[in-house]
C-alpha cells in the first residue's frame, strides 16, 4: 500500500475508534471530555455527532485508502477534518485557556493527522 493509503487508513482507524467508543458509551465518553450527559437527548446527540459522524468520516477515509484514484480527495478531506479540529481547539485555547492533559493529547493527535496528511499530499505531488 502506498504512503497516502497508509495515512488515510490510519486516519480512518482514529476516526473509527473514537466514533465507536462514543456510539457504544456516549455518557461515559462524554464525561471523559467534561461534557454533561445522561438524558436521552444528550445521549442521542453525542451518539450522532461524536459517534455517527466520526464513523462516517472513518468509512469515507477507508474507501479512499483502498482506492488509489481517491487518495487525493481523501487527503483533502483529511486535511480539512484535522485542520478544522485543530483550528477550533486553538480558538478554544484563546477563549478559555489550556485544556487538561487529555485535551492536549487530542490536539497533538489532530496536529499529527494534519502533518501526515500534508506529507502524503506532497508525496503525491512529487510522484505526479
Amino acid at each position: 500500500m502506498s504512503f497516502a493509503g497508509l495515512v488515510l487508513g490510519g486516519s480512518a482507524l482514529a476516526f473509527g475508534g473514537i466514533g465507536a467508543a462514543f456510539l457504544v458509551d456516549p455518557s461515559g465518553m462524554a464525561a471523559r471530555v467534561g461534557l454533561a450527559g445522561g438524558s436521552a437527548l444528550a445521549d442521542n446527540d453525542v451518539r450522532a455527532v461524536y459517534g455517527g459522524l466520526q464513523l462516517g468520516c472513518c468509512a469515507f477515509l477507508a474507501v479512499c485508502a483502498a482506492r488509489p484514484v481517491w487518495h487525493r480527495p481523501g487527503l483533502a478531506a483529511q486535511l480539512l477534518l484535522f485542520g478544522g479540529l485543530a483550528a477550533a481547539r486553538l480558538v478554544s485555547v484563546a477563549a478559555v485557556g489550556l485544556p487538561g492533559t487529555l485535551g492536549l493529547v487530542l490536539h497533538a493527535g489532530e496536529l499529527a493527522g494534519l502533518a501526515f496528511g500534508l506529507l502524503a499530499w506532497r508525496r503525491l505531488d512529487a510522484a505526479a
